[in-house]
């Protein structure tokens, strides 16, 4: 199975939009990054869109997934699925946190896609946060208990459809 998506991430310093594509085939996994911008603020809607119209790819994009790496301060998914079309999905560690666990995803994630964990940037950050809202939108476990701490393993973010019917 391939699916198409964007990570957002929120860090200390920027914006980093990146667009992958993931291969999923027998429970294997591999990605490609196929674009990928940093910017320094702005509005979370506007960037998004802009990335979708500069790249092209408005028929391209299954799903966005935003994360803040620091802290989770509203991240509008609300808002970025009415004005995209696309679900989007936001946040992820809650319920791993709610559950005991420390909300960590880079290491089970990195461990997956083949990433090396050590020299982790923001842009593998964004593609790590692309594929944890692949296996959301999958209804797969996305939070280890194994790794977070957590009483049980759990499938976190909140998804945000900005499909008409």
């Amino acid at each position: 199975m391939v699916y198409r998506a964007l990570g957002v991430l929120f860090s200390h310093s920027s914006v980093v939009i990146s667009f992958s594509e993931f291969h999923e085939n027998a429970a294997k996994w591999s990605f490609g990054l196929k674009n990928y911008k940093a910017y320094p603020t702005g509005a979370i809607n506007e960037l998004i869109q802009g990335f979708i119209e500069e790249n092209n790819i408005q028929y391209q994009v299954a799903l966005i997934t935003v994360h803040a790496d620091l802290v989770d301060a509203g991240t509008g998914g609300a808002s970025i699925a009415a004005v995209t079309g696309l679900p989007v999905i936001t946040h992820l560690t809650e319920l791993d946190k709610a559950l005991g666990g420390n909300g960590e995803f880079y290491k089970s994630s990195t461990e997956k896609l083949g990433i090396n964990e050590k020299s982790i940037d923001d842009v593998n950050k964004s593609i790590c946060i692309a594929f944890m809202g692949i296996l959301r939108w999958r209804e797969e476990y996305n939070f280890l208990s194994s790794v977070t701490g957590a009483a049980r393993s759990s499938i976190g973010g909140a998804v945000w459809t900005g499909q008409e019917a």
